[in-house]
């Protein structure tokens, strides 16, 4: 089942909490810390739960503001995702994206609600049919080893950031 954990700095929690609502809308499970009543502690017991919680899910949305530059959660969760190969994108800002760090660009970047609508979409296709398409589409490109490559390669299309 896809689950995505929904990766933001706490002053950016309205954003997030509206790309859920968005999730929600279309039936795609989630997590997002504002809405865990058992998110409590510090140090080594919020590490933890955190790990935990991104066990849990397949991919992984970083919302992406001015505020996330001073946060040393987002990108602590982003290599947690990276290390289990999950489908990383970011959601930004116009604004923002012009001062997106160099690294984010490795993954797609939505900036706009269709951007949002075409992930959603992309999250309820089926993993092994998206991936045997960007294999057999790879005729002259590198093939994707895995679901990650095959989500990130197709959401790049979709936002224009690879043709």
């Amino acid at each position: 089942m896809t689950r995505v954990f929904i990766s933001h700095k706490s002053e950016d929690a309205q954003k997030a909490y509206w790309v859920g609502q968005q999730f929600q809308r279309q039936g795609v499970s989630y997590y997002l810390d504002v809405l865990d009543d058992n998110l409590f502690g510090s140090g080594e017991i919020l590490t933890n739960h955190l790990r935990n919680k991104l066990n849990e899910c397949t991919h992984l949305l970083a919302i992406i503001t001015n505020n996330t530059k001073i946060s040393w959660w987002v990108p602590f969760e982003i290599g947690l995702a990276t290390e289990r190969e999950y489908p990383i994108s970011s959601y930004v800002s116009y604004w923002d994206k012009q001062r997106l760090p160099d690294y984010l660009w490795k993954w797609p970047v939505l900036e706009s609600d269709q951007d949002l609508n075409n992930y959603i979409m992309l999250l309820k296709r089926d993993r092994t049919t998206l991936l045997n398409e960007e294999i057999n589409k790879s005729i002259y490109t590198a093939k994707p080893k895995n679901y990650a490559e095959a989500f990130q390669k197709r959401m790049k299309i979709l936002t224009g950031q690879l043709r």
